[in-house]
């Protein structure tokens, strides 16, 4: 068992037991509510971290690393979870967990070796589908690195001099609030790999899902389909695409197209997930490029220089772009990986 297993097990009345004094310990960390749980004045308050420099966690707090990571203009990127001890994750639908009230995720950036911000989500009522039910706000690093400012309902463009924007919260929400479960990055299909940090197989040890998976072994329980090629183009759209392009997302009415990976039968090749299905040699809306050539094919077989996808990719307009938010930049790696896919069609 991994070190810091025993922390949470014991927490969430396993056998597995600690010294009294560590109980303790965990007990006092971040169970009850905050001061102002919506609106700590600085990253610490939140519970992340012991001191201001957030140089050392909270023991009840977890980093985890998603398997495809999303593009963020070349930033690095830290994420934590937390969840209140007792509870688990619904995962009743395996495709969209949800979280009980309380969980908390944060997820750092750092940008040409500046760490910047640091974004922070609380879950504060049980229907995902009230709004406000997931409170979003950033925190930004001062230049000694040692504090943090909470940033309030606008954003702040080339923060502490770098190209990275720290969004304004309804740009936050924006993002979350297309996707049923309202969290990106951690889930099913994100965390089934074998990772140093929080994965799934940890998530299962810990009893924290309400429906752990069954069959398969760790690192394997949703495999992807295809080849390495194949794999890397539809992780990189589950990622960075399927945030906005799937069927709970306001835009799935004008474009339906459905960029995420599920865990069902659709699975089985390459040729029945909802990528495919929905983007190969489909009709999109006209789409106008940057060199004013017009486009009609989502992805076209085989043909990159005909594929809308590609386009949007390439494009250096902001309001064409895609991925449309939070990035300005293509991602020469997950380009390459939807331009290598695309031309083994």
């Amino acid at each position: 068992m991994r070190p810091w297993l025993c922390v949470l097990l014991a927490a969430c009345g396993d056998n597995h037991q600690l010294p009294d004094a560590a109980v303790h310990d965990v007990t006092i960390v971040d169970v009850g509510p905050d001061a102002d749980p919506l609106r700590p004045l600085t990253l610490a308050g939140t519970g992340l971290c012991t001191n201001a420099e957030c140089t050392t966690f909270s023991p009840d707090v977890f980093e985890y690393k998603p398997r495809f990571e999303l593009w963020s203009d070349s930033a690095t990127k830290r994420r934590w979870i937390y969840l209140p001890p007792g509870t688990q994750i619904d995962t009743s639908d395996m495709d969209y967990w949800k979280f009980p009230v309380g969980t908390k995720i944060w997820k750092e950036f750092t940008r040409d070796t500046t760490r910047v911000e640091t974004r922070y989500i609380v879950k504060t009522m049980p229907d995902d589908n009230v709004f406000g039910a997931w409170y979003m706000v950033s925190y930004q690093w001062n230049a000694a690195n040692n504090d943090t400012t909470l940033v309030d309902t606008a954003g702040v463009e080339n923060a502490n001099g770098t190209q990275h924007d720290i969004p304004s919260r309804q740009n936050c929400r924006d993002c979350h609030e297309e996707l049923r479960s309202k969290v990106l990055g951690f889930g099913a299909i994100q965390l089934d790999y074998n990772s140093t940090l929080l994965d799934l197989e940890d998530l299962i040890t810990m009893n924290k899902l309400s429906a752990p998976p069954t069959g398969g072994t760790a690192g394997a329980r949703f495999p992807l389909p295809g080849t390495a090629l194949d794999q890397a183009a539809l992780g990189y759209m589950h990622a960075n695409c399927a945030s906005c392009h799937n069927p709970t997302a306001n835009n799935f009415f004008h474009t339906p197209t459905d960029m995420r990976l599920r865990v069902d039968s659709t699975l089985g090749a390459v040729t029945t997930t909802p990528a495919y299905t929905t983007l190969v040699d489909r009709t999109g809306m006209t789409y106008i490029h940057d060199d004013l050539m017009t486009y009609t094919i989502l992805i076209s077989r085989a043909n990159t220089d005909d594929s809308i996808l590609i386009r949007r990719m390439q494009s250096t307009n902001k309001m064409k772009h895609m991925p449309q938010r939070g990035t300005e930049m293509t991602d020469p790696t997950g380009f390459q990986a939807i331009h290598d896919w695309i031309d083994s069609l």
